[in-house]
């Protein structure tokens, strides 16, 4: 067997010239994994998937062909209908779960994500007789108690009366269903593939970009609006304390459609955002030369909260405690005489905290400390400002670690930072 296949990402889509669509994203043992639709013909009026294609990546920038799943190897046959897909683990085993066009679902099952998957049943789980609905497109979701649920349908706008999205229980062997799919309740019309998470106490259905929220699993949900980030199927994960999105947006070469990967904040009310810069530039990519880093753009924190701040109209990222925030692989570090950064804490006067600056990780060589102290009022309106200029020149790539150290009893967040060239002092 040849050397597998390696692309790394400089900006979305992850994945170029490839038609690599439909993403939907899981973490298995520390590696994201990606179980995807794939164009054969670009451009095309009708849709031509003719297999599934399954990626996986430690970093979420440079991704690794793992395996073809073809429809020859299930009840399908050969086809160029092999459409959404989504995979999920339960017991040491590996459930793939496939579109058979806009028809059925069908179930396959392997000892790794990768493959190779065997078809379980060799017909549909769901044959399209269940519902009044399509029942393809599925989605599958882990709800805290330990229960698996399969999400499924499409729109009426493409299909007619009934359509929607259903979800139902499965039974422990993930291959049958443990009750009579029911629709979900949704005050919005249905559209492209759903996608189930939930986010603390809250369950988010998405479909297509846009989203709504429940309390229960079955609904009523609540139609939130559209994250500005997918043209149609659309899934979310959390790795290493940040939530992702991932998305599948137009790759102008040849007009395939493909996959990218964006952040995904939260606001108090639950609406969910998605920083159009990132939209275009994807995740795990920093350049030194850059106005500003977000703070919440990291690819690795531990003990933080990405937080709104309406002040700013945006977000910061706090902790009560010491705290760490990693950017792998900044760029362009070459000539940077200095680091400075907008930060701010919740605490009285004399209190906040300080920030380090180190290279690679929170035990690397510290670069500088930087000193945060609260104001004369209270809020994170009283922001702080710090610098440093480094001793010796930097690596022209580096990951980078922020280390966040506050006082006892305070809340200390970072907004920003930024690498500068040239002295900050006033001529």
């Amino acid at each position: 067997m040849g050397e597998k296949l390696k692309i790394t990402a400089k900006k979305n889509p992850i994945i170029p010239r490839m038609g690599v669509c439909d993403p939907h994203m899981h973490v298995f043992d520390g590696r994201v994994w990606l179980h995807a639709s794939h164009d054969a013909m670009p451009g095309s009026e009708h849709f031509c998937t003719k297999d599934w294609q399954i990626w996986s990546s430690a970093d979420c920038v440079e991704w690794q062909l793992e395996s073809v799943v073809h429809p020859e190897d299930t009840f399908m046959g050969e086809s160029t209908c092999c459409w959404a897909v989504d995979c999920i683990e339960r017991d040491g085993k590996y459930y793939y779960y496939f579109s058979d066009g806009g028809s059925a679902t069908g179930v396959a099952v392997g000892d790794s994500p990768a493959g190779p998957f065997k078809d379980a049943l060799g017909r549909p789980l769901l044959d399209g007789t269940l519902t009044t609905t399509r029942e393809y497109d599925p989605a599958l979701f882990k709800d805290d108690d330990g229960e698996y649920y399969i999400v499924f349908g499409g729109p009426s706008w493409a299909y007619g009366e009934g359509c929607g999205y259903f979800i139902a229980r499965l039974n422990k062997d993930m291959i049958s269903l443990a009750e009579q799919p029911r629709r979900i309740e949704l005050n919005h019309e249905a559209d492209d593939k759903a996608s189930l998470n939930k986010f603390g106490d809250k369950y988010y259905l998405s479909y297509g970009g846009f989203y709504a929220i429940a309390d229960n699993v079955y609904g009523p949900y609540t139609y939130m609006g559209h994250t500005g980030a997918s043209i149609d199927h659309t899934s979310y994960f959390e790795w290493n304390g940040q939530l992702f999105n991932a998305i599948t947006i137009v790759d102008h070469y040849g007009e395939y459609r493909s996959s990218g990967i964006c952040y995904t904040h939260i606001r108090e009310n639950g609406e969910l955002v998605t920083d159009p810069l990132i939209h275009e530039y994807g995740v795990g990519q920093y350049d030194s030369d850059w106005n500003k880093i977000e703070a919440e753009w990291f690819m690795r924190g531990e003990n933080v909260t990405k937080k709104e701040n309406r002040d700013i109209a945006g977000f910061w990222v706090s902790c009560t405690e010491e705290a760490s925030l990693v950017y792998p692989k900044v760029r362009n570090l070459t000539g940077k005489i200095g680091f400075s950064f907008r930060g701010g804490c919740v605490g009285g006067k004399g209190q906040g905290g300080s920030v380090e600056l180190r290279l690679n990780d929170e035990t690397g060589p510290l670069l500088g400390t930087m000193p945060v102290q609260a104001k004369d009022y209270y809020g994170w309106h009283s922001v702080v400002y710090g610098t440093v200029e480094f001793d010796s020149p930097l690596p022209d790539t580096a990951d980078i670690c922020l280390v966040l150290k506050p006082d006892p009893g305070c809340e200390l967040g970072v907004d920003f930072f930024h690498f500068f060239a040239e002295p900050l002092n006033n001529p």
